[in-house]
């Protein structure tokens, strides 16, 4: 009988010293010595810090100073306790925030529009919880709870949410907070609506009860009224996107059921379910269903509200393309050893393989292509880049890209697939190449960005302009150069890692943390419009 129709990292050209590769990227601008030597930014802070988060309008950055080591049985290396400061991107006067931020990911964050930050002062890593503060604009911060665990921001907004003591509660800058009546011993939220009033009887927020108070979902639809129970004992929940239907997990005496809701009771949609996850229309759902002790599940995928078709089995990973309805995933997967067979598809198209042995993949943004790394042992072990198109006819192959690749990903606009090959130094010094994203038909080659490169980031708007960092020998730090229109402009050198980002909201600027103590700080480069 046919199937029903269902619907990144080893890394160097000649691997060069990172002292000669950051001459590369400086020397190919024509730029005199002293800018070479001091980079392009401009100090708006002086000090050692830890981490920098910009705001999403470029305005504002926030960073972590004087910061006191945390030791802990299950604490990563290096984590610390520190204060949190704002200072203009433009430069002035920095402001203090909070104490005693931690430099783990949840300390801090700002809104994903405007500048509004939410930080977790006074944090106690045995409780996991700290005082909740806020300030806009750089403005004087607002103290706004105690025992706040969990927080997050409406998305397309300035609104905050976070649970206090068990409590949701919302808080808007400027205002007072507001406590989401009749919920207690809740321990994490999901948002949906942007702010401003919610249509009538939609659900807007999805909080649950921790394990121990019954693990209950509670539908909330507005901040004023109390929440509507909808499960007892659920494990993970998710809204789709871009609209009011949601789906959760049940526990039951032989594993999970998945529900869903397309805005009327939630109905099962699989037993025995595991990982599940929306299209990124909010259209379609994906799920792995008939899951056994010691056995994988088996992927389905179909329109929400109807039954979904079988898409591949044994499947352990899966994952949708960001702009289209198509998805890729693993199956016959091996957990030993976290490969398995290259399948791809989408609600309505017979699903397809390309591939054995396959550790890692990503889908472009369009969904039309897939890259993949292949582990082969044809003329000694190598980990291989394949692409395959899924606009060609069935039975089509995989082409094979580039040997030794560690570390890939598609352009956001699906037109290049960029990747680091020949690397040396434990993979900290690679090649980065590209390839069009349609494959290497009539003889193309791939085509050389930067060699000895540690890592790549895309421009969010622009995606012909990169972030490329060299690992520097001398101390755990970074140079930085831009790559655009195939010339390097060096930006600066012992750049703290994970700091340079480029700046909203029109990318002219790149903030960054340097580690050198010589000149330590938070720095903004102007780049050339």
């Amino acid at each position: 009988m046919d199937r029903p129709r269902c619907g990144r990292h080893p890394w160097s050209l000649r691997a060069l010293t990172l002292a000669a590769a950051a001459a590369l990227a400086a020397g190919c601008t024509g730029e005199h010595d002293a800018a070479k030597k001091h980079g392009l930014g401009r100090a708006v802070m002086r000090g050692q810090v830890r981490a920098l988060k910009a705001s999403a309008d470029g305005a504002w950055l926030a960073f972590l100073d004087g910061c006191a080591e945390v030791k802990g049985q299950y604490l990563p290396p290096q984590t610390a306790s520190c204060a949190l400061r704002v200072v203009a991107a433009a430069g002035g006067e920095a402001r203090k925030v909070a104490p005693s931020v931690t430099t783990l990911p949840h300390g801090f964050a700002w809104a994903p529009q405007g500048a509004v930050l939410a930080a977790l002062g006074e944090y106690d890593y045995l409780s996991g919880a700290g005082t909740l503060y806020v300030a806009r604009a750089g403005g004087e911060p607002a103290r706004i709870a105690d025992g706040v665990t969990f927080t997050g921001f409406v998305p397309g907004s300035e609104r905050v949410a976070a649970i206090a003591g068990g409590r949701l509660l919302w808080v808007n800058p400027g205002e007072p907070p507001a406590w989401l009546p009749g919920a207690e011993g809740l321990s994490s939220f999901e948002l949906l609506a942007k702010d401003g009033a919610p249509r009538a009887g939609a659900t807007t927020a999805l909080a649950r009860r921790g394990v121990r108070a019954g693990g209950t979902l509670l539908a909330v639809r507005t901040a004023s009224e109390p929440p509507a129970r909808v499960a007892e004992r659920t494990g993970e929940y998710a809204f789709a996107p871009g609209g009011a239907a949601y789906a959760f997990t049940v526990e039951t005496a032989t594993g999970y059921d998945l529900m869903l809701s397309t805005g009327g009771a939630p109905a099962r949609v699989a037993r025995q379910a595991g990982a599940f996850a929306f299209s990124r229309d909010g259209a379609a759902l994906a799920y792995v269903a008939g899951i056994a002790p010691g056995q994988q599940g088996e992927l389905h995928v179909g329109p929400l509200g109807k039954p979904g078709a079988l898409c591949g089995r044994e499947v352990g990973e899966f994952r949708w393309a960001s702009r289209a309805p198509r998805l890729a995933w693993l199956e016959q997967y091996d957990p030993r050893v976290r490969a398995g067979v290259l399948g791809a598809g989408g609600p309505g198209q017979s699903p397809r393989t390309f591939g054995a042995n396959v550790s890692e993949f990503e889908v472009s943004a369009d969904g039309a292509h897939v890259a993949m790394l292949q582990h082969t042992t044809r003329g000694g072990y190598s980990v291989d880049l394949a692409l395959a198109h899924l606009d060609t006819p069935k039975g089509t192959p995989a082409e094979r890209v580039a040997q030794g690749v560690f570390g890939f990903a598609f352009s956001p606009d699906a037109r290049w697939l960029y990747y680091r090959t020949r690397c040396t130094r434990n993979g900290e010094a690679c090649d980065l190449e590209r390839v069009p994203a349609a494959g290497l038909a009539g003889g193309k080659k791939p085509e050389a960005v930067a060699q000895g490169v540690k890592s790549f980031e895309f421009d969010p708007r622009d995606p012909g302009r990169l972030l490329l960092t060299w690992q520097r020998s001398d101390m755990i730090a970074l140079d930085v150069a831009l790559w655009e229109g195939g010339k390097l402009r060096s930006i600066d050198t012992h750049v703290l890692p994970g700091t340079a980002r480029f700046l909203g909201p029109d990318s002219r600027g790149v903030a960054y943390a340097v580690a050198d103590p010589k000149r330590a700080g938070v720095y903004v480069a102007d780049l050339p419009r």
